[in-house]
């Protein structure tokens, strides 16, 4: 058996540490400034509330909603060419297909999300298979209700 190299022991406590920022949240649990940010990016308006909430890389680099009015998803970086900010609101929305991935090490979790005009995005969710299931069952109960 090799024994585990420093270098080894590093990058695996920094990817845990980078993976703790991940996971599904509550949107009351977003700072003021992430709030701000996402309204930036014209994907909230003043009155809207974000319901859950989900990122990998922290939440001014990706995010991926529901909100009372819409599901969203932004990935940003420092070329603005190179950034996707995609967003539908419920009465938008043709079809939503959910894939679990959350036993996988390496994928996240998606929401493929179809528009009435032929256009489509991924929501991406990276938690434990529970909170992923309760993200797309809100998400689809949400568009159910709401989609007239």
């Amino acid at each position: 058996m090799k024994p585990i190299k420093l270098i080894h022991i590093i990058i695996i406590s920094l990817l845990l540490l980078v993976s703790c920022d991940s996971g599904i949240k509550s949107g009351n649990e977003l700072s003021k400034a992430d709030l701000h940010y996402i309204r930036e990016l014209g994907l909230i308006n003043n009155n809207e509330r974000i319901i859950l909430f989900a990122s990998q890389g922290g939440n001014q680099k990706s995010g991926n909603f529901i909100s009372e009015q819409r599901l969203a998803s932004y990935w940003t970086e420092n070329r603005k060419e190179n950034n996707e900010i995609n967003s539908a609101e419920y009465n938008e929305i043709d079809t939503l297909i959910t894939k679990d991935l959350s036993n996988a090490l390496t994928y996240a979790s998606y929401i493929k999300v179809i528009k009435k005009d032929g256009s489509e995005f991924k929501i991406y969710v990276d938690d434990n298979p529970e909170k992923t299931n309760e993200f797309f069952d809100r998400a689809t109960s949400e568009w159910l209700k709401r989609k007239k």
